[in-house]
């Protein structure tokens, strides 16, 4: 699988852009915005690679991972967002207020101005629970609603990629984190709960220690160790075996 990535927002996302059938990818955690100034990221990307997004997919709610999805929507206005039903707070016309005081513990520079970015941000469209397929997330009409004129996707092939994809629910970083896995091509996104060699952290509010031990344990329980994992930072496409 050509996964596409790049290194957004302040914290340095890892933004992947998932193939799925002809020109249509889904979008995971684009973090671009002004504050970082690489709001234009990710549309760079698409172009470069001729891809159209039929889709955004949240890994959780932290600022980090959302602060590009006002920039997004502008340039993609019928773009679907989905995230962890757990996590829905942190999207809305109460957005910031969710996101400041995370952003208080951090002691971050620019908090004030950076908040500007995460106020008022989209709703989401869908929220994702254990055990959904993509396909019954985003679904024909999406992926219609993503293409323009007279262009046509191949439904039937878009639809049976995303069908590969499939939510578990991953509490422990946040209430609402979800990893995404394809068995079929051995991947696994991870956004904050797996790193190469170390996990998420679980002092931030909603976090929790004992929640996230469960969730590892059950990735590591569950899925082939040759699973390649794509985490929400640092490296990326390493077998979950490596973390031992």
């Amino acid at each position: 699988m050509d996964i596409h990535s790049a290194q957004t927002g302040p914290l340095e996302v890892n933004t992947f852009i998932l193939p799925l059938a002809g020109r249509a990818v889904l979008l995971v955690d684009p973090a671009g915005c002004e504050f970082s100034g690489d709001e234009n990221a990710v549309a760079q990307i698409l172009d470069e690679h001729d891809c159209v997004p039929v889709g955004v997919l949240l890994t959780h709610g932290h600022f980090d991972h959302v602060c590009g999805l006002k920039h997004l929507r502008r340039a993609f206005p019928n773009i679907p967002i989905a995230i962890g039903e757990a996590d829905k707070k942190f999207l809305g016309k109460k957005s910031a207020d969710a996101h400041k005081q995370s952003l208080g513990l951090l002691a971050m520079d620019g908090e004030e101005e950076f908040l500007q970015e995460l106020s008022d941000l989209p709703e989401a469209d869908f929220l994702l629970k254990d055990g959904d397929t993509l396909d019954c997330v985003f679904k024909a009409e999406c992926v219609a609603g993503a293409f323009t004129g007279d262009e046509a996707p191949d439904f039937e092939a878009v639809l049976n990629a995303l069908s590969h994809w499939k939510v578990i629910a991953t509490p422990g970083h946040t209430k609402g984190s979800v990893c995404f896995y394809n068995e079929s091509e051995k991947a696994l996104i991870s956004g904050d709960t797996v790193f190469y060699q170390s996990y998420g952290r679980t002092d931030l509010p909603g976090g929790s220690e004992r929640e996230m031990q469960k969730s590892l344990a059950r990735i590591f329980e569950e899925l082939p160790k040759d699973v390649l994992v794509y985490p929400g930072h640092g490296a990326y496409g390493f077998e979950l075996g490596s973390n031992g």
